[in-house]
């Protein structure tokens, strides 16, 4: 299952559509990237019963509440927890980011690189779970959107997955930023 992102640069607000473009999920980030604590929405479409209105409806999925000094904070499922809760850091340099998926059980760990985002099991066999492909414009090879790629048989898990993916992601894109701005 591939989930477009129309916003490459910024998972915070952009639109996740299906390979024909219909809307899946949106991000939202409202307010001034000055303001302290800026929370993203994570929205879902709501299926339409008429045929009449093609408007795309959302329900709130979660919230991240961005916090730069104290753990940021995830509401999901009707419970707000820390992320460092929720997400707890894994691996020699604490570098990755591990969840167990409410209602699976199981564990995974969110590999995260300097260009791209691996979601595994957390349980020895590393299966790939999921997997962020960042947008190529195709000078050497055909040009890509950005997507998140969930792999069969973590279809279910795609909520969970995909509110974890904003969170990563995000992390993901600081740290990239923060290399090229060392570099310079």
């Amino acid at each position: 299952m591939n989930i477009y992102l129309t916003n490459h640069t910024n998972v915070q607000s952009t639109t996740f559509t299906n390979e024909s473009g219909q809307a899946l999920y949106k991000a939202e980030t409202p307010g001034s990237i000055l303001k302290r604590h800026r929370k993203t929405i994570i929205s879902k479409v709501v299926p339409n019963e008429s045929l009449d209105d093609m408007t795309d409806r959302y329900a709130e999925l979660a919230t991240i509440e961005w916090h730069s000094i104290t753990p940021s904070l995830l509401t999901y499922d009707g419970v707000t927890r820390s992320m460092k809760e929720f997400m707890p850091y894994r691996g020699v340099l604490a570098e990755d980011r591990g969840f167990t998926a409410p209602g699976d059980g199981r564990t995974f760990r969110w590999k995260i690189g300097l260009s791209a985002c691996t979601l595994i099991l957390d349980d020895g066999s590393k299966t790939l779970a999921a997997e962020g492909h960042r947008n190529h414009i195709g000078f050497l090879s055909k040009p890509r959107q950005a997507r998140l790629t969930i792999f069969p048989g973590f279809e279910h898990l795609v909520d969970v997955i995909l509110i974890t993916y904003v969170y990563v992601e995000k992390l993901r894109q600081e740290r990239e930023q923060s290399a090229a701005a060392a570099a310079s």
